[in-house]
């Protein structure tokens, strides 16, 4: 017996293996006859092989389910494979039918005609076979078709079951996840679909559960919506729909999360053969501040749907909320007080409509004072979306603004605030979005006055043209500010600007009638900038008193990168690159001293100074020293730890003996403090006159070479090449002046002259 069974088997495996290799072509016509009784449409098959293992029945290649007439002419289904199942019981009474039919890489499509029902009514109305055989698909794709045309969505990755229900129904279940032909990226969820289809006197009628699986809010925007959106969070729904396909009942629950989560309840009709669907709200409460109805025509050719929002003393706390859950770019500690009333409408063919009044509106943050409007009525109509203008308080009263918003959406659209007030703290400003207005950027404390324009257009991109700051090409206006801080790369002390006025264009920034102070230096003039950034800025600068030793203070962050006494000490924090700030600042402009103090020596002058990187050069330089009068041109080097001088111009009448000297030559020096004093070295010409250089000696005319150099004593002057002259004598010789002023001459009477 056990050998028999073995044998058994091995027969039945044998058989297996060898029956889809069996030639069978011969049953491809009887097939496509007993399939075309089962679904009522042509079918065609490519070839047949038999199998075994998975049931008995066929496995067949290459098949193409043709479409009712009333339909059209394209296939209503294709298949690589489909395995058809035989029906033993009616196997045994002669006939050659299936119990089921599984198709793989399967694409449906579904149509509907212009004056027949859809074709999966036709098929699921046809008679030709006493059941229809349960349907199976996997991974498969769904088209839809409208009269002639084929529509952008469609269902990719579905799986279908169609099996015989109670009674003469059918049992539905369905997967897949929509998607559009017009776009490249598909994530938008899977749709889940169960219940069952009955015949009725009018047609089919269906019960079903619809559910979409939590998926991005953003993605099932996309999927309706011709342009598009930026939405945050996710959105789920459940839906039980009831009824004839032309007349469906429909109720159930759309849920949001973001932040939190949102439960509402809806009801409506949905028609699938007229494409139509709408539904509202279901409200506990009948004072409900928010109503909400859908109306969609179109639903799976070209989706057209329309959006209506009521707001009946709705809290604007909650819309700021919901906003922000949405992806609203708004302050997260941002808090809001106040009530919306009437009526807003989007639609994907009309865009934006009615209007909103907010009243008794308080917002506040932190840092900020509480900002307040009494009223104010927002404006929407088509792509805009208009705001004010409408009179903001801050804080008690004392300070407003009067503010205007437009936004438009599409090509050329964009957003543009203007904003206009007779003062408001630069800190309420900052804490409330107008934090990146240029000049203002990087000011604290003190108040503005004046008009500012906000605009930026829709295809402005993060990588337009480089300029020093982004937001230029975004606001324009005329405002003054007053006591306010603006910290500059390089000082080491921020500029207080006591008032200055601002101008603002796309083209540039102009700063002008300033009055400041850095640290005990008081200074005015103006100030402007180019939105390029390869231009360099332009100045003009007037100091009206300051000390050497203070503006050394202020500018050692830029002169020196040798760190303090301990880091030098160890070899600490001295650096040799050049900071980015250095590298990238580009400036010229004038330079006006009213008085400038060095130890006991007062200078007073007007320069041209041009700063490229690490390299500043002060050209031009007239200037006065008491009653000595000096000019050349001095250039600065900050490539290393610490800057070196040189300089290359003339001294003329300087005091000295009771008569004048003038000096022409070079200056060199490095460093700071007393580093730069006893690094001082110079050389070049000296002529003099009327020079008493001893109490019986006094030379009418004087002319030689120097060189300066520093000892630990002091300066060491050294005199080579002189001569000098004295009634009609001439003297030649060298000489010295000693680090304690002394004057030492080695002359001779030139006796040739």
């Amino acid at each position: 017996m056990k050998r028999a069974l073995i044998i058994l088997a091995i027969v039945i495996v044998v058989l297996g293996a060898a029956l889809p290799f069996a030639p069978v072509d011969f049953l491809k016509a009887p097939l496509e006859r007993s399939l075309a009784r089962a679904l009522g449409r042509k079918i065609e098959v490519d070839s047949v092989s038999l199998t075994l293992f998975s049931g008995p029945g066929f496995s067949l290649d290459g098949v193409t389910i043709h479409e009712d007439p009333r339909a059209g002419i394209e296939p209503f289904a294709y298949a690589n494979t489909l395995d058809a199942r035989l029906d033993p019981l009616a196997l045994l009474q002669g006939r050659l039918e299936f119990s089921s039919l599984h198709l793989n890489d399967a694409t449906f499509n579904l149509v509907k005609p212009d004056d027949a029902p859809w074709n999966f009514q036709l098929l699921l109305n046809q008679t030709s076979a006493p059941r229809l055989p349960a349907l199976k698909m996997r991974g498969g794709r769904v088209n839809f078709k409208f009269g002639q045309t084929k529509s952008v969505l469609f269902f990719d990755d579905t799986d279908l079951d169609i099996s015989p229900g109670a009674g003469s129904g059918m049992d539905l279940r369905f997967s897949g996840a929509p998607a559009r032909t017009d776009r490249s990226a598909q994530n938008f969820g899977h749709f889940f679909v169960r219940g069952t289809s009955t015949p009725s006197a009018a047609g089919q009628r269906l019960n079903l559960r619809i559910e979409l699986e939590p998926s991005s809010l953003d993605a099932v925007a996309r999927l309706f919506a011709q342009s598009g959106v930026d939405l945050k969070g996710i959105v789920s729904l459940d839906a039980q729909v009831a009824g004839e396909p032309s007349s469906l009942n429909v109720n159930g629950i759309v849920q949001l999360e973001g932040g939190g989560q949102w439960r509402l309840a809806y009801k409506g009709k949905l028609d699938l053969v007229g494409q139509t669907l709408d539904v509202q709200t279901v409200n506990p409460a009948a004072n409900s501040p928010l109503n909400i109805h859908v109306s969609a025509r179109n639903l799976l050719s070209r989706p057209e749907w329309d959006l209506a929002a009521d707001l009946t003393e709705a809290p604007v706390a909650s819309a700021v909320d919901a906003a922000r859950k949405l992806g609203a770019p708004l302050p997260e500690k941002l808090t809001a007080a106040g009530f919306l009333n009437g009526s807003v409408r989007y639609g994907n063919t009309d865009g934006l409509g009615g209007n909103v009044e907010l009243r008794d509106v308080v917002m506040g943050l932190p840092d900020a004072s509480p900002l307040k409007a009494a009223t104010a009525t927002v404006f929407l109509k088509k792509d805009t979306v208009l705001v004010g203008p409408v009179t903001v308080a801050l804080g008690e009263a004392k300070e407003s603004a009067e503010v205007e918003a437009t936004y438009q959406s599409g090509d050329g659209g964009g957003l543009e605030v203007k904003l206009s007030t007779r003062r408001m703290n630069l800190a309420d400003m900052r804490a409330y979005g107008f934090a990146d207005v240029p000049m203002l950027v990087r000011a604290t404390g003190g108040t503005w006055r004046g008009s500012l324009k906000y605009a930026r257009p829709m295809d402005v991109s993060a990588g337009a043209h480089a300029r020093e700051a982004a937001s230029l090409p975004m606001w324009s206006g005329e405002f003054e500010v007053q006591n306010t801080q603006v910290p500059v790369d390089g000082l080491a002390d921020p500029v207080r600007l006591l008032t200055a006025a601002v101008s603002v264009k796309p083209e540039g920034v102009a700063v002008t009638r300033i009055k400041a102070k850095a640290g005990a230096v008081s200074f005015s003039g103006d100030y402007r900038w180019d939105a390029e950034a390869a231009k360099a800025a332009s100045f003009r600068i007037r100091v009206e008193e300051a000390d050497a030793k203070e503006v050394e203070r202020l500018f050692r962050p830029t002169l020196s990168r040798e760190g303090g006494l301990f880091a030098r000490t160890l070899g600490l924090g001295a650096s040799d690159a050049v900071p980015e700030w250095l590298a990238k600042r580009k400036a010229e402009g004038t330079l006006a001293l009213q008085s400038l103090t060095a130890a006991d020596t007062q200078l007073s002058g007007t320069a041209r100074l041009t700063w490229n990187g690490p390299s500043v050069t002060f050209s031009g330089v007239d200037a006065k020293m008491g009653d000595a009068a000096l000019g050349g041109e001095l250039r600065i080097d900050l490539s290393g730890r610490a800057p070196a001088y040189a300089f290359a111009g003339k001294l003329e009448d300087l005091p000295y003996k009771g008569g004048k000297l003038d000096f022409n030559g070079k200056f060199d020096a490095a460093g700071t403090g007393l580093a730069l004093v006893s690094s001082i070295k110079a050389n070049g010409t000296v002529r003099g006159r009327s020079l008493a250089l001893s109490p019986d000696s006094e030379y009418r005319r004087g002319s030689g070479r120097f060189a300066l150099s520093m000892t630990p004593a002091g300066p060491l002057w050294k005199l080579s090449g002189l001569e000098l002259s004295q009634g009609s004598d001439t003297f030649a010789g060298d000489g010295v002046v000693q680090a304690d002023g002394k004057l030492a001459l080695d002359l001779h009477r030139n006796q040739d002259k």
